[in-house]
């Protein structure tokens, strides 16, 4: 019994402390495992503050190295600034008044295409707008002083030119012949003067400043050569080969008569003084062409350039671009083509220099009265008939139109007799008195060197013998036939009309 009691207590025994040591045991595997999580929380926490550690230091890498090359583009944008405040803007300042200059693009080519490059351009661009928007204000302004002070000027060299006039009216006796040289070379200079001042005037937008009645085309040619200094000795013509009575429009006669003189001066100017310049009028499927030859010292390709863009007309010109002192002739010419319509080509002459055409549009073309007739002063056209075989050159008639008598005191037998069978010719009686616009002069010493018929004239107090101008026109007349009559049998047999083509 003792011993079952002692077996008994200690199987109690043992199980106590099993109890108490497994109780223990889990107690310890808990602590274990929370150790074990504890353990774990801290490893994660130090890999996230490893993985922060490192992150931070890629950012700081990499914000050192944003900031280098934020300092870098500084840098390089300051410098280009640089570049465009030294460099591209002066130049684009001289480009505005060189077009020739060339305005350099961005200093960096690793900027082309940036913001900064755009930025730059725009403004740039800016600059440009402004600075042309102001030139243009400027330019008006001048170009409107210009036409004032021009249409000031024209109006005093007009009334100085009726004085002359008077002046030649009141002495166009014989025996003021040396006064009358003086006054037509005062006349010369200041007709001289009105062109300078027309054209400087019309290439500011002003108008001709004269008005004229419809006119024969070749009249306004015959105008124009008077128009140019020295025009008896450096212009040869002009050559008439109109077929009809063709003329000019009122409202755009003075302006081809101004167009065409501006066109003589430039050739003659550009021309050796034994050169002659060599003009011509030509009737076209489209109108008519003034034709205008030299054989002077001719243009570049520039220079062509140049003359062809101001002689459309279609781009606006300022002062500045016409150089120091202004070139206004081509200029003034453009304007006044682009107004009308017209049309002025240049290029190289067959002589080596220029030759220049204005074309005239049909609808600034009439057709003259038949019972109008050209001035005295105008040419007879150049026409030759076509001879048929084993017949002799005879000359074609001038017009379709019949010939009208004059007043009894022009009426003028022909210089040559002709057979029954051969066209008439114009004589002096057909021969119209001058334009409405020129003045009625006596005759300039070249003519009046001429012989006088016996019965002409009126005596004067010294006993020397006078010339009307009703004489003087008829002797021009007379004068015109003949030569024309020598030209035409002079002409060479050809099959066709040599006067065609050019």
């Amino acid at each position: 019994m003792i011993v079952a009691v002692v077996l008994a207590l200690a199987l109690v025994g043992v199980l106590v402390l099993h109890t108490r040591v497994r109780r223990n045991l889990a107690q310890a595997h808990g602590q274990l495992a929370q150790a074990r999580q504890a353990q774990e929380h801290v490893t994660r926490e130090t890999s996230a503050r490893n993985q922060r550690l490192v992150q931070a230091e890629r950012q700081a890498q990499e914000s050192t190295e944003l900031l280098r090359e934020a300092r870098a583009q500084h840098d390089l944008v300051r410098a280009e600034t640089e570049h465009l405040i030294s460099k591209r803007i002066p130049a684009l300042l001289s480009h505005l008044r060189a077009p020739h200059v060339i305005v350099p693009g961005v200093q960096n080519p690793a900027l082309a295409g940036t913001d900064v490059d755009r930025q730059h351009r725009a403004l740039l661009d800016a600059l440009t707008r402004g600075v042309r928007e102001e030139g243009e204000r400027i330019d008006e302004a001048a170009q409107s002083v210009v036409r004032g002070a021009m249409s000031r000027v024209q109006t005093q060299a007009l009334r100085a030119q009726d004085l002359l006039a008077g002046v030649q009216q009141r002495y166009s006796g014989d025996e003021h012949t040396a006064l009358l040289r003086e006054v037509l070379g005062l006349d010369m200079f200041n007709e001289l003067i009105i062109r300078r001042v027309q054209v400087s005037g019309i290439a500011c937008g002003a108008t001709t400043g004269l008005s004229r009645d419809d006119t024969y085309l070749v009249d306004l040619v015959v105008g124009a050569i008077s128009r140019v200094e020295n025009f008896e000795l450096r212009i040869e013509g002009p050559a008439n080969h109109l077929r009809r009575r063709i003329g000019v429009a009122a409202r755009a006669a003075e302006s081809i008569l101004f167009i065409t003189a501006e066109l003589l001066a430039n050739a003659v100017h550009h021309s050796h003084g034994t050169l002659k310049v060599t003009i011509a009028v030509h009737e076209t499927n489209n109108g008519a062409a003034i034709v205008i030859d030299d054989a002077g010292v001719g243009l570049n390709e520039d220079q062509y350039a140049r003359a062809s863009r101001l002689l459309g007309g279609t781009q606006p010109v300022r002062l500045v671009d016409l150089g120091n002192p202004p070139r206004t002739g081509w200029a003034a010419i453009g304007r006044q083509v682009s107004h009308y319509g017209m049309q002025v080509t240049v290029k190289k002459s067959a002589f080596g220099g220029v030759q220049a055409v204005l074309s005239i549009p049909t609808a600034l073309l009439v057709e003259m009265p038949e019972d109008s007739r050209p001035s005295v002063l105008a040419p007879e056209p150049v026409r030759a008939a076509v001879p048929s075989a084993g017949t002799a050159l005879r000359p074609e008639p001038v017009s379709a139109a019949p010939v009208q008598p004059m007043a009894a005191a022009h009426r003028q037998e022909p210089v040559r007799a002709e057979p029954p069978t051969a066209p008439q010719q114009r004589s002096g009686e057909d021969l119209a008195p001058l334009p409405q616009r020129r003045r009625q002069a006596p005759p300039t010493p070249r003519a009046a060197s001429g012989a006088r018929p016996a019965g002409g004239g009126s005596q004067g107090p010294d006993s020397r013998l006078l010339t009307t101008p009703e004489e003087a026109q008829k002797r021009w007349g007379d004068f015109q036939v003949g030569a024309e009559a020598g030209r035409r049998e002079a002409l060479p047999a050809e099959q066709h009309d040599i006067t065609e083509g050019n």
